[in-house]
């Protein structure tokens, strides 16, 4: 009663006095400091500002903080009092109450699927990320919906739900993902006008192997005086843990040089978005280590509109049998979709490489190769061997939802010049690509050019990939 008869004398220097503003917050019940850190900027609001924007965006941004700590019926109320300090006629001023109610905390049940997946139950229920006896969060639900969809195995048929324990204080979150033919094999032929040079690449991609999340991908390519094979082969959750174990290498041939190599380490996911994976690896002429660093949160598998990829190695390379020579390499890429209007996307994307080892002897096969699809578009693939490079690329998109995709890109970068030339030297790159599927089967095409080459001298790459 007392309260109530505080709040009516308030309503009434309101009306008969000077502007009303919030002197003070003050909390009743159990809260945070970061509570109190937020509420700081609603001292100095108008009174009637308890239905502005201001109190709706401080008051929902502090209930989301609890409702993704697992307090899902958290609710902040909030009370003006006369401030009993406030003696001038001219002003009035007020006290801001607020009471925090939490109410029960919540965790996670095991994680269901209410389509087939193909893929079995607790190997859907570690691919979310999610564990479970942790607080529930809104937030980490949509996370991992993201998670699934780009992870390649699955394609959304719906928004996930949470639904409630009947016995205990747990929510089980529900997905709508169906198997997605997300395994295929492709063949890639380009010819290059400028050097007359033709090259085949065959990609096979095994992912989810009969539902088990283990991963297996083979690549080939070839030309008139080159060659080279590589794999890697994952292996989930070893021993029960959150570790995978990873298995790749190569055999690389030119004209002048032949090497082999490869790697063995492991892996496991940090969150929903980030990875790490630390290696080991032998080769012809090389002993090294490895440390992986890789960030995912793209909206979806195949033609992303949103989101950002970063991936980061750095590599310890030991001393060879024929000298003491030590040297890193460090290479890293980032590429960012941002949608525009409508169908319109835009592309930004970098990448950037250097071995650090200024007094090494370095043989050819410890250089960076560049050129290709991955790289310099407008250069044959491994056209060149550098120790240091970097590039920056914009390109416009345009997408039909998941069949259709058009671009036009712009290349600019640098790379150190090999022997016998020296520094650095430029490189602007540009060109068109265009990749149409239907169902399960994919045709894609590419023109690149380089350096203000006649428009009748670049590359022309044309590919086909099915989906099984």
């Amino acid at each position: 009663m007392i309260r109530l008869f505080l709040t009516f004398l308030l309503l009434v220097s309101i009306a008969f006095g000077g502007e009303c503003r919030i002197s003070d917050v003050v909390w009743n019940g159990d809260h945070e400091m970061a509570d109190e850190a937020d509420a700081a900027n609603l001292v100095g609001m108008p009174c009637e500002g308890l239905n502005g924007p201001v109190w709706k965006n401080t008051s929902r941004k502090i209930q989301e903080r609890y409702e993704n700590g697992g307090f899902l019926a958290a609710s902040l109320v909030g009370e003006l009092l006369e401030n009993p300090a406030d003696s001038s006629e001219a002003t009035n001023t007020a006290v801001l109450l607020l009471e925090l109610n939490r109410g029960s905390a919540w965790v996670w049940g095991p994680a269901e699927n209410m389509d087939s997946t193909g893929t079995k139950p607790e190997v859907f229920r570690k691919l979310t990320g999610m564990e479970v006896g942790s607080y529930v969060s809104p937030r980490d639900l949509e996370r991992a919906n993201y998670k699934l969809a780009r992870v390649g195995y699955f394609e959304e048929v719906g928004k996930p739900r949470m639904y409630r324990d009947a016995y205990r204080n747990r929510i089980i979150p529900v997905f709508n993902m169906r198997a997605a033919a997300m395994s295929e094999a492709e063949a890639l032929l380009t010819y290059s006008s400028e050097t007359d040079l033709w090259e085949g690449n065959v990609n096979v991609s095994l992912y989810n192997i009969l539902g088990t999340a283990r991963d297996l991908q083979l690549e080939g390519y070839t030309a008139a005086d080159s060659r080279r094979l590589e794999g890697s082969y994952k292996e989930p959750w070893i021993f029960g843990s959150a570790w995978n174990v990873i298995a790749r290498g190569y055999f690389d041939e030119d004209s002048s040089t032949r090497e082999a190599y490869g790697e063995v380490g492991i892996s496991r996911d940090i969150g929903f978005d980030f990875s790490i994976g630390v290696f080991v690896g032998i080769g012809d002429n090389e002993k090294t280590s490895s440390l992986e660093l890789t960030y995912t949160s793209l909206d979806r598998f195949a033609l992303p509109r949103s989101g950002t990829k970063f991936y980061g190695l750095a590599s310890w390379n030991f001393s060879r049998p024929d000298s003491l020579d030590h040297y890193l390499k460090v290479r890293g890429s980032l590429v960012r979709y941002v949608p525009v209007y409508a169908n319109w996307i835009t592309r930004f994307s970098g990448a950037a490489g250097g071995i650090f080892a200024p007094d090494a002897d370095l043989d050819r096969q410890d250089l960076f190769a560049l050129g290709g699809m991955n790289d310099f578009r407008g250069m044959d693939y491994r056209f060149l061997r550098s120790r240091a490079y970097g590039y920056t690329e914009f390109a416009l998109l345009w997408q039909d939802g998941y069949d259709l995709s058009i671009e036009g890109f712009y290349m600019p970068g640098l790379y150190r010049a090999p022997r016998p030339d020296h520094g650095w030297k430029r490189e602007q790159e540009y060109g068109l690509a265009f990749t149409q599927y239907r169902k399960n089967w994919s045709v894609n095409f590419y023109y690149a050019l380089r350096n203000g080459e006649s428009y009748l001298d670049g590359i022309v790459g044309v590919g086909v990939k099915t989906l099984f």
